[in-house]
């Protein structure tokens, strides 16, 4: 019938310990529409890997043949070696089969390692890609089960939709090529017309995105940070705010807007080095995440006094734990996980572990920018004054803060029941905790990094010592001398 394809089909199951030329089939290790993959022994080797053409048809075969071609005629550090082949000239003859080393599965590899261990060997991929494409060699089927890990390291296989110079152009019009889940949109198309480079770019960033968030079935179109697509969301450990741009880019429905291997690969690295140099990442997070908050453009000053807000941009510093360090009133710091609305009105309580917060009545939240460099932008949230429970024995000495246990939301007794464990006869509540309730004072918030951070005698709470303008100045002319220091 005209339009169809002629496929020569293998009705005969393969079953274990059938021989193919010298090789033996041990086990199946996979299969798909046009092929299977068995491990095989021969004498005095160790065991190998088989692809066996199946269904075969002018198409198929042509590609099965491209794919032994380039194997056997690049020898490429990450792609899969070709150890022996049989093409026959006549399908009658016999089944095509390629022999490659045995190899672990990517889904097999990926599974114990860590964000930056897949990274790096992301790297290796991409380098490895960029050498393919300095020889026109697009692979246009980049995906997870694509690649393989072998001789300590990440390596492309199936490379069955290659394209290299010379070859003929065997794919139909309007016949969309690649994996599902990793496709560039231009193959779904025109994939005889549009270029393999650039869609192996998309797929390697689709791909990257599967193996750092574990999730199989990947996304559909541009990536998207702001949505719950977000590496962020998977891997809340890791500075990933060049990382998302360079998905961003890779992912574009514009081939042209994408990076070409090397920039990714480039910039995979730079982020990479990023995240394992804690000093420069923490202060491009601490530039970042004032972006979030202002994002048209960073003021000299800005001052929250609603109580909602507060804790908005209170949570979008304490969720990022390498900027959540907070200096209390009273000498000291902790590190701010989150904040939420305290039972008293008008009160917030700040989280700094589990079971455990500091309770004040906000009386506005400010930030300042300095000038100078990031690292001197400091947030400064002031407590408005309130008067203390009457617990006994609960006021520090300053009468600024009151140390409690909180037995239930909005009911405070004696801090000494929390040691005890129990109280009136009873063991705690589930929602007991110990709490410091503030009646006033400041509190500031620094980069990690930043040289204030590291200084040690800045935990002596000279930022509640000195009025809000006072402090400000002290803070600028630190700055300023730390800026012509350095221009010195």
């Amino acid at each position: 019938m005209a339009g169809k394809r002629r496929r020569r089909r293998n009705n005969h199951k393969r079953q274990k310990d059938m021989m193919i030329g010298p090789w033996k089939l041990v086990d199946t290790l996979g299969h798909g529409g046009n092929g299977e993959v068995w491990e095989v022994s021969r004498e005095g080797l160790e065991n190998h890997a088989i692809k066996l053409l199946k269904n075969a048809d002018a198409i198929t075969y042509e590609r099965f043949k491209a794919e032994t071609h380039v194997l056997s005629t690049h020898s490429i550090e990450g792609m899969i070696p070709l150890v022996e082949s049989n093409l026959p000239e006549d399908l009658k003859e016999g089944v095509p089969w390629f022999v490659m080393p045995k190899a672990i599965p990517f889904a097999q590899y990926a599974e114990e390692k860590s964000s930056m261990e897949l990274a790096k060997q992301f790297v290796l991929l991409g380098k490895t890609l960029e050498n393919l494409h300095s020889k026109g060699i697009a692979h246009r089927d980049i995906k997870p089960a694509n690649v393989l890990f072998y001789n300590e390291r990440l390596c492309f296989a199936d490379f069955g939709l290659v394209k290299y110079p010379g070859k003929e152009n065997i794919t139909p019009e309007k016949r969309d090529v690649g994996a599902k889940f990793t496709m560039a949109p231009e193959m779904r198309r025109e994939a005889s017309l549009a270029d393999g480079m650039p869609a192996d770019v998309f797929s390697l960033a689709k791909s990257l995105w599967i193996a750092l968030t574990k999730q199989e079935k990947g996304f559909d179109g541009q990536y998207n940070p702001s949505s719950i697509l977000s590496v962020k969301n998977y891997c809340d450990d890791l500075y990933t705010t060049s990382l998302d741009n360079l998905l961003v880019e890779s992912t574009d429905t514009d081939p042209f807007n994408r990076p070409n291997a090397k920039a990714f690969t480039n910039r995979l690295i730079e982020w990479i080095e990023l995240n394992e140099d804690f000093h420069n990442r923490n202060l491009l997070e601490w530039l970042d995440v004032q972006k979030v908050i202002f994002p048209n453009g960073t003021p000299s000053q800005a001052i929250w006094t609603d109580v909602d807000s507060i804790c908005s941009i209170l949570n979008e510093i304490g969720h990022r734990k390498s900027l959540n360090h907070m200096f209390y009133p009273t000498g000291g710091g902790m590190d701010l996980i989150g904040v939420s609305k305290a039972e008293e009105n008008g009160m917030i309580a700040l989280h700094v572990c589990e079971r455990s917060a500091e309770l004040l009545k906000p009386k506005k939240l400010t930030y300042e920018s300095v000038g100078y460099h990031p690292q001197w932008n400091y947030f400064r949230l002031e407590a408005d004054e309130i008067e203390p429970t009457g617990v006994r024995g609960a006021l520090n000495s300053a009468k600024s803060a009151e140390a409690l246990l909180e037995i239930e939301p909005g009911r405070y007794v004696e801090y000494h029941h929390w040691d005890n464990g129990e109280y009136e006869g009873e063991s705690l509540p589930q929602t007991a905790r110990p709490i410091d309730r503030f009646l006033k004072g400041s509190f500031v918030l620094f980069s990690k990094r930043s040289i204030y951070n590291r200084t040690g005698g800045t935990y002596d709470a000279r930022h509640d010592k000195m009025s809000e303008m006072e402090f400000k100045e002290h803070i600028r002319t630190a700055a300023r001398m730390c800026y012509e220091h350095d221009a010195e």
